[in-house]
């Protein structure tokens, strides 16, 4: 293994001598599991810096060029690559346009433009950036440092030209709404490995699902008092953008490394969008058009909230769907994810009734086990109107929840027709 690694690194070096600014080790392809041992980038003649050389790696004494033959077609066909070579036990071996045969050659061609190209593919920019936060992670662990890890603010902060710096040191130029995307499944996806996750962030499938059932109310003031890394903000933002409809983005969260984290997320999004340090039932909250929220479930407060209908409420959760329903504007949408206990609770009976004459309760959709990230609690996915009571559309999803929840999803249609007439 450590044979493979140090070869791997000599493939990087002679990469970067022949002008290939940006070198991917075991690099994934497309959106594919598969991998390329090393792949180089360079710019095309439209300034992009795009995937521009790919390398396989054989040792061994039967190693043979062809054998590298299938993994370069892929490489080609995934990538749309220029340049294909081969090494076998240190010596290099050219391909030709065709890739049927190879010739030996001391060092790779280099690159055709000399040019600072910028990424544009948003693959590419994510998968540098998911690099970075392990290669932090990694470092943290190694240093004996406690296991939870934020990424921090500093990695996301603004430059004088947007970019990424890589795990290998680097600094790669990036378009800006590439960036913003990048940023967001970059966050998203490390955090759905972490353990601690469930507390501070919400599936990116779940937040997709809660911006589309904000339906046509989309838009004005979103807020979401409990941000944590503001997944429910960035599927929002990614949703109102594609409305070209005037939205501004405002969240919160008392966490400040999580509200940090997200307030530089935030600095790159197309929309207005800002996150702030604070506890929501303690700090002043702007009302809003839309209330998104995925508030930490089964935490006690330390003082009891006193509820819309006058009883009292120590449950967290409980109290945050109350101070979201606060918050909204007539006619305003809220969607807040929420334990399905409160769908059955005997004690929360009279305020369950409360809503359902004094708000349109207008969609109740159930989430499986397992949905939410590291935990096997049961969810539901609560629409609320600052409307005239009416009906409610009940779904209680299973397996199929994502394509369920989907643009195409039978139950997101069934649910927005309900709820808008769409």
């Amino acid at each position: 293994m450590a044979n493979e690694r140090n070869a791997r690194r000599e493939i990087r070096a002679v990469l970067e001598v022949s002008g290939y600014r940006l070198v991917q080790l075991d690099s994934r392809l497309g959106e594919t599991k598969l991998r390329a041992d090393a792949v180089g980038y360079a710019t095309n003649a439209d300034g992009d810096l795009v995937p521009w050389i790919v390398v396989e790696a054989k040792n061994g004494p039967n190693a043979k060029p062809e054998t590298t033959l299938p993994q370069l077609l892929q490489a080609r066909e995934l990538l749309g690559s220029i340049e294909h070579y081969a090494v076998l036990n240190g010596q290099w071996f050219r391909a030709d346009r065709s890739l049927r045969s190879f010739e030996p050659v001391n060092a790779p061609v280099g690159p055709v433009n000399d040019g600072y190209g910028w990424i544009t593919d948003p693959g590419l920019a994510t998968a540098l950036l998911s690099d970075r936060l392990w290669y932090e992670a990694d470092r943290r662990r190694g240093e004996g440092r406690a296991e939870m890890f934020i990424p921090p603010a500093e990695l996301f902060m603004e430059t004088a030209i947007p970019g990424i710096e890589t795990a290998q040191g680097d600094f790669v130029p990036v378009r800006p709404d590439v960036l913003w995307q990048a940023r967001r499944r970059a966050v998203a996806g490390f955090t759905d490995r972490m353990r601690w996750a469930g507390e501070h962030a919400t599936a990116t499938d779940i937040a997709d699902a809660v911006a589309r059932l904000l339906g046509n109310r989309l838009g004005g003031t979103v807020l979401d008092p409990f941000c944590g890394i503001g997944n429910f903000l960035w599927a929002a933002v990614e949703r109102a953008a594609t409305l070209e409809g005037p939205a501004e983005l405002i969240g919160q969260d008392i966490n400040a490394d999580l509200a940090d984290l997200a307030g530089q997320v935030a600095r790159t999004a197309p929309l207005l969008a800002n996150v702030t340090a604070g506890d929501s039932f303690e700090t002043p909250l702007p009302t809003a058009d839309c209330v998104i929220t995925a508030p930490p479930f089964g935490i006690k407060m330390s003082r009891p909230w006193t509820l819309l209908d006058g009883a009292q409420a120590r449950e967290l959760e409980i109290a945050a769907l109350d101070l979201s329903l606060r918050q909204l504007r007539l006619g305003g949408r809220s969607v807040v994810l929420m334990p399905n206990s409160i769908t059955f609770r005997q004690n929360l009976e009279p305020y369950r009734r409360f809503l359902a004459n004094e708000f349109r309760v207008g969609a109740l959709i159930g989430l499986p086990s397992g949905a939410l990230t590291n935990t096997g609690l049961r969810a539901v996915l609560l629409v609320v109107d600052r409307a005239p009571a009416g009906e409610t559309f009940v779904a209680q999803l299973g397996e199929d929840w994502r394509s369920q929840l989907s643009e195409t999803g039978a139950v997101m249609n069934a649910a927005l027709e309900h709820l808008d007439g769409e």
